[in-house]
């Protein structure tokens, strides 16, 4: 009974072997029919990643009080906050700005859309969407592949008993396909995290007085243009003028020097024409 024990693990553990070491073929090849069979299905869900990016405007003062209630309202519903950046400004070239980017369940966006609407004029709303149906089938198919290889031994090894080598082999292969299940599932859940949420990137900026509507926003607008061009003007010359002296100080005085060599060739060659 041990010699048949030895012969099935060794048979068992050489296919797994096999197809482990073949496994980013032979699987994704059984997965992509899994998944083409599945969308072929009228009524397979569909997992959809969707994104959205807005663009808000704040009076400047009063940028961080709307900021910060954005960001209550967006824990209140229950939000993961991926990143919140605030930049308080520091000059014309350095305007204030605050960022929060978070996922929120779709049910919840259209709420927390009203709200941001009540602390700043939308000014730009990106809408964003990505099909992973095909790849969410193939994992789940990989997922099903390895656990049903990783029952079998686990199966076959509680039936029996071998030798030490024998459980040691089964133990190694049962480790391989445990690291690469880890890894797999961890695709899944971070797939799960794109489909079953919603990603929104929020942008509030300083309300400028072009957007507030003012009177004076053409000349202020045409004031600010072209004070940007001087200072880019006055930017490119001081490139430039840092680019060529160092060749002036070098070729002014070879410049100088042969042009002294030459009138003084040219006047001997006058003198001896004489």
């Amino acid at each position: 009974m041990k010699f048949l024990f030895g012969v099935a693990i060794v048979v068992l553990l050489s296919a797994c072997s096999q197809n482990l070491g073949k496994s980013a073929d032979s699987a994704q090849q059984l997965s992509r029919k899994a998944a083409d069979a599945a969308l072929d299905t009228p009524a397979a869900r569909r997992y959809i990643a969707t994104r959205h990016k807005l663009l808000l405007e704040a009076p400047e003062a009063d940028l961080d009080k709307h900021f910060d209630a954005i960001q209550a309202a967006c824990l209140k519903l229950a939000c993961v906050v991926l990143r919140a950046d605030q930049n308080r400004g520091g000059g014309p070239y350095n305007p204030a700005q605050a960022t929060l980017t978070a996922r929120i369940a779709p049910h919840a966006f259209d709420s927390f859309l009203d709200i941001l609407l009540k602390h700043g004029k939308l000014r730009q709303h990106q809408r964003e969407s990505e099909d992973l149906t095909s790849e969410v089938i193939d994992v789940d198919a990989r997922i099903a592949n390895l656990t049903a290889l990783k029952t079998r031994i686990l199966d076959l090894l509680a039936k029996r008993s071998g030798n030490l080598e024998e459980v040691l082999a089964a133990e190694k292969q049962l480790s391989t396909i445990q690291a690469e299940l880890d890894s797999i599932q961890g695709k899944r859940k971070a797939l799960a995290g794109q489909t079953e949420t919603t990603r929104v990137e929020v942008t509030l900026v300083p309300q400028s007085l072009a957007a507030a509507g003012s009177w004076a926003a053409p000349v202020v607008e045409a004031a600010g243009e072209s004070g940007r061009v001087l200072m880019s003007s006055l930017a490119t010359l001081i490139t430039v003028t840092v680019a060529v002296l160092p060749w002036l100080l070098v070729g002014l005085p070879l410049f100088l020097w042969l042009r002294k060599l030459y009138r003084k060739r040219k006047a001997r060659r006058a003198q001896a024409a004489m």
